[in-house]
């Protein structure tokens, strides 16, 4: 698991940690974003910008707690990815983990969970397109099969 972010080198470069949060039935979390937002309307994972100072793992945890109020355990860095917008680059780590308890689950917007399969269904940003194949590789099944 990677300790320390990659560099952002000025305001256009940012980090951002992804969360593939995975219930009982093996179904994967999905924030649909607030249309005022960059990417607006679209489907995505939980996440967010890697603040100053922060692990990535930190702040992937942080930021599924904030944007859902779930706690993942068996965290696993799965892999890395970088997109190019017109006004900015992101490098985005992309975290999985097993949310057992769905109790307290509260997202600050319209959620989804699907099976793996399904993905292709929702419209997502083109950065996080790169990540279907990773969650559908032999890997994540079994993460999946041993949880």
């Amino acid at each position: 698991m990677p300790n320390t972010a990659p560099e952002a080198t000025d305001k256009t470069t940012q980090v951002i940690a992804l969360v593939a949060a995975f219930n009982s039935n093996h179904e994967l979390l999905l924030l649909k974003r607030p249309d005022d937002v960059h990417c607006g309307g679209l489907w995505s994972l939980p996440g967010g910008k890697v603040e100053n100072n922060e692990m990535p793992l930190q702040a992937a945890v942080r930021e599924l707690s904030e944007e859902t109020h779930l706690k993942g355990i068996k965290w696993r860095h799965l892999g890395k990815s970088s997109h190019r917008y017109i006004d900015k680059t992101l490098h985005f780590l992309l975290f999985v983990c097993f949310c057992p308890d769905l109790s307290n689950l509260a997202p600050e917007s319209k959620h989804a969970w699907d099976r793996l399969d399904k993905l292709d269904s929702y419209s997502m940003p083109k950065a996080n397109q790169a990540f279907t194949p990773m969650l559908q590789c032999d890997e994540v099944r079994e993460y999946l099969e041993s949880l």
